[in-house]
């Protein structure tokens, strides 16, 4: 852990960052939902727990919702045998009747080469597509392939327009992230106070890293003034929830305010 006398800098460069479908496929019942399927008469076998129902109901319709819902099971294994390959399949024909959710999930398969090749330039085609539709996590994941170039043409200006969108959506990661790249100073003109403005937005959604970030700035007063107290509140907030480092900081508060004293 650094120092708190040492300057304050965002502990990520924007080179640094993944796609975050990389990290959502890995849990396939998180990120997989029955986005958009909350009307559908299959849904009530699904509850119940008859997939063959469901399948049954899914398929007799020629309508996005059904379809992407018939590639979720396909991928799941939920009535049939786990097969991303007919995943895709579903998910390609509801994708190609305009259904967002199966926009988004099929850029993650192109992006994770599960169920099809792995081609990032097809995945970043889906995530525009979803992005477009307002799909929160597509257009995070497009600000974060912009800004490493991965599938696209590198560039932070596109980076900013997708976290911006996402961030107005309350996406805590691209909030933090906007944090980030005003406390550097990459892709936008460095802004320590607006750096604050968007920690504090993830902040309050209780993003622990924002709220590490927020007790470093009050700590140094650096985009803030500067408020030991606050600091040591922010800190307390993320080590609450379980954060060593802030833990660590509180620490180092506290020594430093025994040696002051004297005690």
């Amino acid at each position: 852990m650094r120092s708190m006398n040492e300057r304050f800098t965002c502990e990520k460069s924007i080179l640094s960052w993944s796609p975050v479908g990389k990290l959502l496929l890995s849990a396939c019942a998180v990120i997989l939902l029955f986005t958009g399927c909350t009307e559908h008469p299959g849904l009530a076998a699904y509850r119940q727990g008859d997939y063959a129902g469901t399948l049954r109901e899914y398929r007799a319709g020629d309508d996005p919702v059904g379809t992407f819902a018939v590639g979720l099971m396909h991928y799941k294994g939920e009535g049939v045998k786990r097969d991303p390959r007919q995943a895709a399949i579903w998910f390609r024909r509801a994708a190609a009747m305009g259904h967002a959710g199966a926009q988004y999930n099929l850029g993650l398969l192109y992006l994770n080469g599960d169920g099809v090749a792995s081609d990032h330039r097809e995945a970043s085609r889906w995530f525009r597509l979803a992005a477009d539709q307002d799909n929160v996590k597509a257009r995070l994941n497009l600000g974060l392939m912009y800004a490493q170039g991965d599938g696209v043409g590198k560039d932070l200006q596109q980076t900013l327009r997708w976290f911006l969108l996402a961030a107005g959506q309350e996406s805590v990661k691209a909030q933090v992230y906007l944090g980030e790249m005003y406390a550097r100073g990459e892709g936008v003109t460095k802004d320590r106070g607006e750096a604050a403005r968007w920690f504090r937005l993830a902040a309050g959604q209780g993003s622990v890293e924002a709220r590490i970030y927020l007790g470093v700035m009050y700590l140094r007063g650096l985009g803030v003034k500067k408020d030991r107290e606050e600091a040591a509140g922010w800190f307390r907030k993320a080590a609450a929830q379980g954060s060593a480092r802030a833990k660590q900081y509180l620490e180092q508060m506290d020594a430093t305010t025994a040696k002051v004293s004297g005690r």
